[in-house]
């Protein structure tokens, strides 16, 4: 493999978190448009990922984009007048194929929200027990270092001079809770 190849590769590698934050990003703002505030679209996006109506939409989107195959082959073989009537009957079917596209667009949508919630349910716990693990570590680390120098403290004298400080806390505040009471 040359250069280019690898640097090609190390691009692609490096820019699909990316995409896919930014694709996360846009499901996440295309979600809450469809769900609140557009209740009706949201109505019709359930009503077309039913796989009862999925299936023939998708039959549908099908037959129409080879019938409009078949009247632009047809119109640039006729006649002028039948070429107009072509041209409205192929307007028709285009406003009829847009509309059922949207609705399957929208019945994808509802499906990749769905595949999206049952990835998130399968890896919560992952994450939910994965997560506090992280932090708990991170605090250790930043807890273990002086500020200062960057070294290490010994853990049983950073306990012991906590001990000390709260100690004599605790009695500067019983001797004045004592002047104060008498």
């Amino acid at each position: 493999m040359d250069i280019m190849t690898l640097m090609l590769l190390g691009v692609i590698v490096a820019a699909l978190p990316i995409v896919g934050f930014f694709l996360l990003i846009f499901l996440a703002i295309l979600i809450y448009v469809v769900k609140n505030i557009y209740p009706p679209v949201r109505r019709m996006a359930l009503w077309a990922a039913k796989i009862d109506n999925f299936l023939p939409l998708l039959i549908l989107d099908v037959v129409l984009v080879f019938l409009i195959i078949v009247i632009v082959v047809v119109a640039l073989k006729s006649p002028a007048i039948v070429v107009l009537l072509l041209i409205l009957l192929g307007i028709i079917l285009v406003v009829v194929l847009v509309l059922v596209a949207v609705l399957l667009e929208l019945a994808i949508l509802v499906y990749v929200i769905r595949f999206v919630w049952w990835l998130y349910t399968r890896w919560q716990g992952l994450l939910g027990g994965l997560l506090p693990q992280i932090m708990r570590l991170r605090i250790k680390h930043d807890l273990g270092k002086d500020k200062g120098t960057g070294k290490d403290k010994d853990w049983t004298a950073h306990f012991a001079e906590m001990r000390k400080k709260l100690g004599e806390e605790a009695e500067l505040a019983r001797r004045r809770i004592s002047k104060g009471g008498k």
